[in-house]
């Protein structure tokens, strides 16, 4: 069925010159191309001139990759004959399934797939999800084939899978639902919900890499809680991370009126209500990539659902009745740990989501008592460092997923003001650290207490530093006399 459509101004894909160059050879070779996949999804807009897709239309002439669909069986030699006639790198992926990709010195990419079948209509009726099940043909070049009204579900906002089957050729497509969810600002309808559940064991099967591309651009987008919500309902995230199903066990008690499994997939959501209301520091910080692809906001939503899973290892229940977990923070840790290396995660991953499932309960922690010394704030910020804009985005979504009886009223109120305050000190903090200069280096240490470098130097250096931010120390005989006072009650015996 071939539907007429209309491309926003600079998608057309006769506008696009790799394109024409592609089709002028295919019509030499006599080769039947079409292009497929996300180019077309997304340069179609709707009849009131509306990008249909989340894309905006600006964004679109710069999209770089497309996917051709080859009919015959022909793509991996027309691939290598494309590479040579437009001057491009040949990767050869996969040669028994005729697939094949050129990469160009500008960063363009031309993926070539033959069509699974033989014929684009066999091939569409493969593909993944009615959105994406779209084949543009250039014989009708105001015109798509659309064989499973992927059109309709564009404008409608849904993700359909075009059958139960796209699940058992690739399991990932369990994940990928999600990612175009979060990419179309989309609904994933109820069937496609059905065969998930019924089909998600499947990830078992599933490289990590291609979770985790899957799964941080799933928690990447403004509707990170509701996927969150969803990936639980349906099993997936107890697949991926099966640390996650003893959280089941641990039931509600005075501090938390949810079991531990709902309150940890509730702190996404409860991060996503707050977010508008941080400063603006915060989002500068959240939006920054710690791996291609991974904003440190995406990875800090996962860090909130692993924040307690050290919880159901360190349970007890006191004969008074009370819910302990003591040193759970540390376990949970150490288990985000063997998930990264599981995962293979990136180094500047695993170590963020590491930190912030260890220090989560810190933030906390200084209000226990009242409020905290200018010393224990000090320290806290030293210690942090970089990481305290998304320490405090997982102590806020942890504190709105946690309404037991025991922590409302004014209890719960001192600890928000308190958060709040620790959160924009923070700033402050920065400009006073940068404004001040060193009163002693390393080596001024090293020669008046007549040290070696080690780490002594470096600890009486923090301290120093500390002292300094804190005005107790604000000249350099000061600091000189300080650095040996201390040094004589802590390491001179």
């Amino acid at each position: 069925m071939r539907s007429k459509v209309e491309f926003a101004r600079g998608c057309h894909p006769l506008e696009n010159p790799l394109v024409k160059q592609v089709l002028d050879h295919a019509r030499q070779c006599s080769v039947s191309t079409y292009i497929v996949g996300g180019y077309v999804r997304d340069g179609i807009v709707s009849h009131d001139n509306r990008a249909v897709s989340r894309v905006e239309q600006s964004d679109i002439p710069r999209k770089r990759d497309l996917d051709f669909a080859v009919a015959g069986g022909k793509a991996f030699d027309f691939a290598q004959l494309i590479s040579l006639e437009m001057d491009g790198h040949f990767v050869p992926l996969d040669e028994e399934n005729d697939t094949a990709r050129v990469v160009f010195d500008d960063g363009s990419i031309l993926d070539f797939a033959g069509c699974v079948g033989g014929s684009i209509e066999t091939d569409l009726a493969r593909r993944d999800f009615t959105v994406n099940a779209l084949a543009w043909d250039s014989a009708y070049p105001d015109q798509v084939i659309d064989l499973a009204d992927g059109l309709k579900d564009l404008v409608s906002k849904t993700i359909r899978a075009v059958s139960r089957q796209t699940f058992v050729d690739d399991p990932l497509r369990v994940l990928r639902a999600f990612r175009f969810a979060n990419q179309l600002s989309a609904e994933i309808e109820p069937v496609t919900q059905t065969w998930v559940k019924e089909l998600v064991e499947g990830l078992n099967s599933v490289a990590p890499e291609r979770i985790n591309y899957e799964l941080f651009e799933s928690l990447s987008g403004r509707k990170a809680g509701h996927l969150t919500n969803q990936l639980a309902d349906c099993g997936v995230l107890e697949v991926i991370f099966p640390e996650l199903i003893d959280c089941r066990r641990v039931t509600p008690n005075s501090y938390h009126h949810l079991g531990l499994f709902e309150h940890s997939i509730i702190t996404v959501t409860e991060l996503d209500g707050r977010l508008p209301g941080l400063p603006e520091w915060i989002h500068r910080s959240a939006a920054r990539e710690l791996s291609s692809g991974v904003s440190r906001l995406s990875a800090t939503r996962l860090a909130c659902i692993l924040h307690d899973i050290g919880k159901p290892g360190t349970w007890e229940v006191t004969p008074e009745g009370k819910h302990t977990f003591v040193a759970h923070d540390k376990l949970g840790a150490e288990m985000t740990a063997l998930i990264a290396a599981r995962m293979r995660w990136s180094r500047p991953i695993e170590r963020l989501i590491t930190r912030l499932v260890e220090l989560h309960l810190r933030p906390g922690q200084l209000y226990h008592q009242g409020p905290p010394t200018a010393k224990a704030v000090n320290r806290f910020y030293r210690n942090v460092a970089e990481d305290v804009p998304e320490l405090m985005m997982v102590a806020f979504a942890d504190l709105g997923a946690t309404r037991g009886a025991g922590l409302c009223g004014d209890n719960r109120e001192n600890l928000e003001k308190g958060l709040e305050t620790l959160m924009h000190g923070y700033q402050v903090f920065l400009e006073e650290v940068v404004s001040l200069k060193p009163l002693l280096g390393g080596h001024d240490i090293m020669r008046l207490l007549n040290l070696n470098s080690g780490p002594i130097v470096g600890e009486l250096l923090k301290a120093l530093e500390e002292a300094r931010d804190l005005k107790e120390v604000v000249d350099r005989a000061q600091a000189e006399t300080f650095v040996k006072e201390l040094y004589a009650q802590k390491y001179s015996k």
